[in-house]
């Protein structure tokens, strides 16, 4: 549960967002400092950041312990897979896989084929955008570099480097200034607009707050699902948000012991609802759903190529 509780303090009132929540079956408070004496329009834009800080769901809740148990099944039986191939041979799948799954779903034409092509043979398909020729190329020093990556904690600094890297040189001439940069412009994402673009550094500063304070808190899938899906809501970028955001997954997940996924291209739209039912009403079910789903598919896959 949260809400705002106002403190007395002299003459002055001294506004908290409160979030209460239940743990080792004790009920617990955690407060954010809002400020004192604030108008309604002041309370309301602090409230709304001070939100995505505290985060708004009982995240010890969203997964049962046998969801939990299942997900661990599924961790230790992929990984072992895994470890089955040659690491060059695994690495050439995945990433021809996870760069073509998350580039279609943002609107890339590469097949899965050219997408190999592209990334290991040094081949560009003929009558394909160079854009998307570049994005494939991008996706995969993007994902190099959050592979390769030992920092545990997130920076504002260190998602714009991989935003930065996910849009090179694929930016129309107008809106180049902002590779790499939050985006200065207002957004429109299908039918959802996002948080006006003034506020993306508060929010996405609070979102990066979030994250390094609970990153060991609680079960690292439910972490990557809240995060993803505050994210791409926030949309911080003009560009290259959701293959940041899906990057910005699995750097999560390989922090915690999980192997990389990739969302397939064939949940595009069961993904995107995902996301808006995360937005609109603070479920995380669709989305760890399809997380699961795609680890299950991957199983699926690497066991039948260990068997072959």
């Amino acid at each position: 549960m949260v809400f705002v509780e106002e403190r007395k303090k002299g003459k002055r009132i001294q506004y908290y967002l409160v979030k209460t929540f239940r743990e080792k079956g004790k009920v617990k408070k955690k407060s954010i400092f809002l400020g004192t004496d604030l108008d309604s329009t002041q309370l309301e834009k602090l409230k709304e950041d001070a939100t995505i800080e505290l985060g708004e769901i009982d995240f010890g809740k969203v997964l049962n312990k046998k969801e939990i148990e299942e997900f661990e099944e599924i961790k230790n039986k992929l990984n072992k897979e895994i470890e089955s191939f040659a690491p060059e041979s695994f690495y050439q799948h995945f990433l021809t896989e996870y760069t073509y799954d998350s580039n279609a779903i943002e609107g890339s034409s590469l097949t899965l084929e050219e997408t190999n092509n592209v990334l290991f043979e040094e081949i560009s398909p003929k009558n394909k955008p160079l854009k998307h020729v570049q994005e494939a190329k991008n996706h995969k020093k993007a994902y190099d570099y959050v592979m390769g990556l030992e920092e545990e904690k997130l920076s504002q600094d260190l998602i714009c480097e991989i935003q930065k890297t996910v849009v090179e040189n694929t930016l129309s001439e107008h809106l180049k200034k902002f590779e790499g940069k939050l985006r200065g412009v207002n957004v429109r994402v299908g039918l959802h607009i996002a948080p006006p673009y003034y506020s993306v550094p508060r929010k996405l500063g609070s979102l990066i707050k979030w994250f390094n304070a609970n990153y060991k808190k609680y079960n690292p899938i439910v972490i990557a699902a809240y995060f993803h899906s505050e994210f791409e809501n926030i949309h911080p970028f003009v560009d290259g948000n959701g293959r940041t955001g899906r990057l910005l997954m699995n750097f999560m997940l390989k922090n915690a012991g999980f192997p990389p996924i990739t969302i397939f291209f064939k949940y595009r739209q069961e993904y995107y609802n995902s996301l808006e039912k995360a937005r609109k009403e603070k479920n995380l079910k669709p989305l760890i759903k399809i997380m699961k789903k795609s680890y299950q598919d991957m199983l699926k896959i690497y066991s039948q190529k260990t068997k072959k």
